[in-house]
């Protein structure tokens, strides 16, 4: 019988594991990162910042004890073993210099195609089963490394390209996102051998300073003041506007969705001093929090069941279940818990907690995490001057260092990044900035209530035409701020990150309020009864939308689906096919229906749950619903996607369509042939503001594009203001009004389309809605 063996057992056997060959001698192990490279700075710079980041993933890599700490897989088999790690970002030096035209041939091609992807799965249990037996031997990857390594110094040293400042759009742009590319993945790698035993691990010779507190920690039971601060108060921020993009002309690297420049307003919000500590979220966990499904959203919940997590990924059980004992893992090792360093967390267990301090303070106002504007409106105002940048203001280059040089401050930094230290830092440990805000930038990285998404001005880099686009899918979580490990560019103002939210990552959390969530502006279409509503009107049969017994009886005006007939008419006016957007689209019947003759079609609402519904039914093809009979009673129908729909030409997004510059909708919503707008109008707060978008922004729709509205013109205080009514004493004058609007369009046809809409089989609303067609001159 083969016998089981101990941690004592592992941990031997890896200590006398035949020792790891490096290639720690080509670059000497640095002791901390440099500052982001100043990329006007020449040759010898830039051949110091490729060591410097060489230097850190070889220093890192060697806290792996042995062969098969290389080959272990993550326990979550979502992505791959480090090998691949240890490989890949050297493949990519390879495979943009290609692209860039800096070298000619492949180095090991089999390598650079092996090595190239990595796995970004779409869920928790979207696990990576794919064939372990194709990594190659250690020893080849390390002389494929060393191979590399002279090639690039070369290349450095030698080339023309290096001989002058570098820029956006130079081919000596490629080599420094390989460095920039390094370096993300020394922070990723870092998670990955903290989710590895620890057995498989020492901490590296001059790996800078891990902050333990000296005294022994109690496993359970933290108590405030003494293991962690006593408070954690809100700080108010007051309403203000903050600006977002990166100059391209500023002299350092940028990826490519930090370029673009935004406006947003902020209003009043109050946040947290300090991030939430392990200390704080004890009481969560220690509580019940992970058992209490009130407290989770849907995808957490099932995130949640699916691993049958009780506690944080990094704490370390020390007890039976129930005694809430814990110990902590760091990257290299478990250690006694650090209950006043940042608790390190995904997005669900974040939101989870805000849910129950909300209920367990009693707040009013409930807490969420941070937007992005909001983490740029709690940064050092100066550093807002950033964004004003123009090489005749040199003196701004100095805003985004986020980190200050030791002989400024002598030994006293104001953030934990750049591995200033090796770990995360207590919550407490450095000086608030001006506006009363600890570790804005550093220590952690910070969950964030944005999804990833463009700036506007937003462009491809031809280098890497898949690093921010993929993403932009309402799937991943942005994160800001940097961790203690983040690097380079990752450690500057400009970083905007992103990861799923079941991901782990080293980042944390702080709680916001705003005054904004208290508004009771009622979602216009978000109870189920309208929901339903909406979806017989959008699939359902005309049988389905009258009761037979009744019709038969009665009779029933005979109307054109509503559907059908406002297809019908963007079909016959457009005069392009290629790109289609219905604003308003409510739950998609007209948007599929368009995608038989659209190449691209983007269905836009303001309401959740129609887009959820909308995107429900292009996801499985069909959704039940109710329909309202009478009184209690319903009956279940299903909606169908029909079967010559071709679901994905099809991108549903929520959005206001009063703002179509929004940075999640503006990069979507270029060179349109047809817009639209059905029942929509007399529903908005500014229905001129709307259309004048179209007139004000020439991108939007192509010249001989089509603007199709179809309005009731029911207008409603509730909706509308008055003053901002487009309405007239007669019909036609309701049309003149809407043409004083659209400057450069022409009215090519108006008319009426009567509809019925069901509310229940003895209650119909009968509509009339005005017609008009404008084409862009």
């Amino acid at each position: 019988m083969k016998k089981k063996l101990s941690k004592s057992d592992l941990a031997r056997s890896a200590s006398e594991a035949a020792p790891v060959i490096s290639t720690a001698r080509l670059a000497p192990k640095p002791t901390s990162s440099l500052r982001l490279l100043n990329l006007d700075d020449g040759r010898d710079a830039i051949l110091h910042y490729f060591e410097n980041t060489w230097g850190l993933t070889e220093s890192l890599f060697s806290a792996l004890t042995c062969e098969e700490a290389y080959y272990r897989r993550p326990y979550h088999k979502t992505r791959h073993p480090l090998i691949f790690y240890y490989a890949h970002p050297v493949t990519f030096y390879i495979n943009k210099l290609l692209v860039a035209g800096l070298i000619q041939e492949p180095v090991n091609q089999h390598f650079e195609v092996l090595f190239e992807t990595g796995v970004d799965e779409m869920s928790w249990d979207d696990l990576h089963e794919g064939d372990q037996s194709v990594w190659p031997p250690l020893q080849e990857v390390i002389e494929y490394r060393e191979t590399v390594y002279h090639l690039v110094r070369k290349l450095i040293q030698t080339h023309p390209a290096f001989g002058k400042p570098i820029t956006v759009d130079s081919p000596g742009w490629a080599l420094v996102m390989g460095f920039e590319h390094e370096r993300i993945h020394l922070e990723t790698s870092s998670v990955l051998m903290r989710e590895l035993p620890p057995e498989f691990l020492k901490t590296p010779e001059n790996w800078p300073r891990v902050l333990l507190r000296k005294e022994p920690q109690p496993h359970a039971q933290p108590v405030a003041g003494v293991h962690y601060p006593a408070e954690n108060p809100m700080v108010a921020v007051a309403a203000t506007t903050v600006k977002l993009g990166k100059p391209r002309a500023w002299p350092s690297f940028g990826w490519d969705n930090e370029y673009g420049e935004d406006k947003r307003q902020t209003a009043a919000f109050r946040a947290s001093q300090r991030l939430i500590s392990n200390g704080e979220f004890y009481e969560f966990v220690a509580s019940g929090g992970y058992l209490d499904d009130r407290f989770w959203s849907e995808q957490g919940l099932g995130w949640r069941r699916f691993r049958n997590t009780r506690w944080p990924t990094f704490w370390v059980q020390d007890g039976p279940v129930g005694s809430h004992r814990y110990r902590l893992r760091t990257t290299f090792s478990v250690e006694d818990m650090q209950w006043d360093w940042p608790a390190v967390v995904n997005h669900y267990e974040a939101k989870a907690y805000c849910a129950w301090r909300s209920e367990r303070d009693g707040v009013k106002t409930p807490y969420r995490l941070l937007q992005e504007k909001e983490h740029l409106a709690i940064r050092e105002p100066a550093r807002q001057q950033a964004t004003n940048w123009a090489p005749d203001r040199p003196e701004l280059l100095n805003l985004d260092r986020v980190m200050v040089d030791e002989a400024e401050l002598a030994s006293t930094y104001e953030v934990n990044n750049n591995l200033h230290f090796g770990s995360e830092s207590p919550v407490d440990r450095f000086v608030p900035n001006s506006l009363g805000f600890q570790d804005v930038f550093g220590n952690v990285w910070q969950w964030c209530e944005d999804t990833f998404h463009p700036l506007p001005g937003f462009r491809i880099h031809p280098y890497y035409v898949d690093f921010s686009t993929p993403c932009f899918d309402d799937q991943h979580q942005m994160i800001l701020g940097g961790s203690f490990i983040s690097t380079g560019d990752e450690a500057s103002i400009w970083a905007r990150f992103h990861f799923r939210p079941h991901f782990f990552q080293h980042a944390g959390f702080r709680i916001v309020q705003s005054e904004e969530t208290l508004e009771t502006e009622k979602e216009r279409y978000e109870t189920d009864a309208l929901l339903n509503q909406y979806m017989l009107f959008h699939y359902g049969s005309e049988q389905e939308n009258r009761d037979e017994t009744i019709t038969a009886r009665v009779g029933h005006p005979a109307v054109q689906s509503f559907v059908e007939a406002t297809v019908d008419l963007v079909n016959r006016f457009a005069t392009g096919h290629d790109r289609v957007l219905d604003l308003g689209c409510a739950v998609g019947g007209a948007s599929f229906a368009l995608s038989r003759t659209f190449a691209q079609v983007i269905g836009l609402d303001y309401s959740q749950s129609f887009i959820d519904a909308a995107q429900r039914m292009q996801r499985d093809g069909s959704s039940d619903y109710l329909r309202h009979e009478s009184g209690r009673y319903y009956t279940t129908l299903s909606a169908q996607v029909p079967a010559d729909v071709d679901r994905a030409r099809i991108q549903f997004v929520r959005g206001d369509a009063g703002d179509l510059h929004a940075p999640t909708l503006a990069p979507r919503l270029k060179e349109l042939d047809a817009v639209l707008l059905s029942n929509l109008l007399c529903r908005l707060p500014d229905p001129e503001a709307c259309l004048r978008q179209f007139v004000e922004d020439p991108t939007l729709l192509k010249s001989g594009g089509v603007l199709v509205l179809v309005s009731p013109n029911s207008w409603m205080p509730q909706y509308t203001p008055e003053q901002h009514y487009l309405d007239g004493e007669t019909s036609e004058a309701a049309l003149a009004r809407i043409g004083s609007i659209l400057e450069g369009f022409e009215r090519v046809h108006d008319g009426d389309l009567p509809f019925m809409i069901r509310e229940h089989r003895r209650k119909y609303e009968y509509v009339v809605s005005q017609v008009s067609v404008w084409r862009k001159r």
